[in-house]
């Protein structure tokens, strides 16, 4: 295990209760300084370039603006869209059909831009219904786009048919104008909200590891859903910029050609940046139109070699290309989820210092009645009935595959109960989700550590803060991960991740933990130290636990009750030692009479 860094070493940029968070403004403030310097970078572009570049920009700023949304989905959520043509194209065809009828423009796009929102919200939700990743969504966005490039097709009245519709603006100039300022604003109003927010801090634990995100009291599906639909609205946008911007919107601005440049563009420029998308637009605009006429078939193998090249040397794309040389994590937390940590509990009167239990006569952390779990026809867990008194220990042994792991999942929220009731603290929590069931008080440990890996363990403690239900402190043994910005969790040994996902649980202030081996692959001096931590915790805290576990000396030291699970079954509830005399559990987890 690391070192713990000595009181008054300060590594990273955490802030401590009372400390000062001027740091904090600062790095808020830098990247827009960044942006307004590259906007006023472009506002001179009228001055120095021709008419042709300067439409050429322009239209690669639409271009950008595209990839930027889907940015949003793609790389901010995780949602592959493959049919994202789908949203740019109502924008353009919004605006085109709106000038053909001698209406104004804007209020076309707002429509457009709601309806990206009305088509993307329930498109998203079946894809996340389906227990198989990305497949159900890519072909779900190919069918949409499919579907509205058949619609703009037949529909020649409204559309004009297969030749499209011609778009006029007044001039190149004033037409970059609004491009630029529409861009800004939109870049600006999706940093705030979407991108550097606390909802941002959200997505990213949705993305990276929704179980973790989940038990800490995040609801991933939403906030997958959530910007998903804001990455079809401003593909929508993006779309109402680009017609009058190319001169003609036809019904092959649905089609899977489109889809699929602009995740070319995205994975060249960079996914999870704000540059990435623009500056692979940028770049493969301006090759389009200046090499792609002559060129065409030269320029479209380079592009296929670069793209390539990228994917396999550079994956985090243009943008990424510092990251190559640069130490730490390339992935770092949005600002406004570096919340100063609360100050620590104190102890009720007549407790000892550092320590917190349950108040007389607490209604129980855990009651279960009657719970059976069913994988089809096989019954795992058979009909068990617990009660798990606030602030007690209990074991669950039993041989493999008895159910005990199950039975945690059903606690947990991630497996539903066939039958039974499942009440947390009192509250009936047998159909509720992971994430409303973390909010009641319940925090896990799995059988593998369940951490942010691509974040560092300072930022993965920020994140299970974001929704705990009390602001505490955590104890000075942490302050090692508590203020470690330079690597990423996934570079730590096994016993400082199994410390961190502790760590990020204790973080969330948990009434009730449940903890699956919570020592497994650690080595006897780690796990002894593991154990040490565990017991130290529910002292502090007061929180019960639920511990499965096949180690008899962690069982004897953990343990104020034990549980023996058989066939999915409660063979025996009582005290260690009643448990190993009980003839009925040496004969079936012991394997003797």
């Amino acid at each position: 295990m690391r070192t713990v860094p000595r009181a008054g070493v300060r590594v990273g940029t955490v802030p401590r209760a009372g400390a000062s968070t001027k740091a904090i403004p600062a790095a808020r403030a830098r990247p827009y300084a960044i942006g307004v310097a590259v906007l006023l970078l472009l506002a001179a572009a009228p001055f120095g370039l021709s008419t042709f570049a300067l439409a050429t920009l322009t239209l690669g700023l639409c271009n950008g603006l595209f990839a930027y949304g889907l940015d949003l989905a793609w790389g901010r959520a995780g949602l592959l869209s493959v049919g994202h043509a789908a949203f740019f194209g109502l924008g353009a065809y919004a605006v085109a059909i709106a000038q053909e009828h001698a209406r104004p423009a804007w209020p076309a796009a707002v429509a457009a831009t709601a309806v990206a929102v009305l088509v993307a919200v329930p498109v998203v939700r079946i894809g996340l219904g389906s227990k198989i990743p990305d497949a159900p969504l890519i072909l779900l966005t190919i069918g949409v786009s499919l579907l509205f490039q058949r619609l703009a097709t037949s529909s020649t009245d409204l559309t004009g048919g297969t030749n499209g519709l011609s778009v006029h603006t007044s001039s190149v100039v004033s037409g970059f104008y609004l491009t630029l300022a529409v861009v800004a604003v939109t870049v600006l109003v999706t940093t705030l909200t979407v991108v550097r927010s606390r909802f941002g801090a959200r997505l990213t634990a949705a993305h990276r590891n929704p179980e973790r995100a989940a038990q800490t009291g995040i609801d991933p599906v939403r906030a997958r859903t959530i910007a998903f639909a804001a990455s079809a609205a401003v593909s929508a946008v993006a779309g109402a910029l680009y017609a009058p911007a190319a001169g003609l919107v036809s019904p092959q601005i649905f089609g899977l050609g489109l889809s699929t440049s602009v995740l070319v563009w995205l994975a060249l420029g960079g996914r999870g940046t704000t540059v990435g998308p623009f500056a692979g637009a940028v770049v493969v605009t301006f090759g389009d139109q200046m090499l792609g006429s002559s060129w065409q078939g030269w320029y479209v193998f380079a592009l296929a070699a670069v793209f390539v090249l990228v994917v396999q040397f550079a994956p985090a794309g243009l943008a990424g290309l510092p990251g190559l040389i640069r130490k730490g994590p390339a992935l770092r937390l949005p600002p406004a989820a570096h919340q100063p940590a609360a100050a620590r509990p104190q102890p009720a009167k007549g407790q000892p210092a550092g320590t917190t239990a349950p108040p007389a006569g607490a209604e129980a952390a855990l009651e279960l009645n009657g719970v059976k779990v069913a994988f089809g026809p096989v019954e795992v867990v058979r009909g068990v009935n617990l009660t798990v008194p606030a602030g007690r220990c209990v074991c669950l042994i039993g041989p493999n595959g008895a159910g005990k792991s199950t039975l945690l999942a059903a606690v947990a929220g991630q497996l539903g109960a066939a039958a039974g009731n499942v009440a947390i603290f009192g509250s009936d929590a047998t159909r509720t989700a992971v994430h409303e069931r973390a909010r009641l008080g319940l925090g896990r440990m799995f059988q593998i550590p369940a951490v942010i890996t691509e974040l560092s363990p300072a930022d993965n403690l920020r994140l299970a803060r974001l929704d705990a239900p009390d602001q505490v402190e955590l104890p000075g043994e942490y302050d090692d991960l508590t203020a470690d910005d330079a690597c990423v969790a996934g570079e730590l040994p096994l016993a400082d991740r199994r410390r961190l996902e502790l760590a990020m649980v204790l973080a969330g202030a948990p009434r009730l933990m449940l903890l699956d081996e919570p020592a497994a692959g650690l080595g006897p001096d780690d796990a002894r130290a593991l154990i040490r931590e565990l017991k130290e915790a529910a002292r502090r805290s007061g929180c019960a636990m639920v511990v499965v576990e096949h180690d008899m000396d962690i069982v004897r030291e953990l343990a104020d009750d034990v549980v023996v699970l058989h066939d999915g079954k409660v063979i025996a509830h009582g005290a260690l030692a009643e448990i190993t005399a009980d003839p009925v559990v040496r004969e079936a987890y012991l394997g003797v009479h």
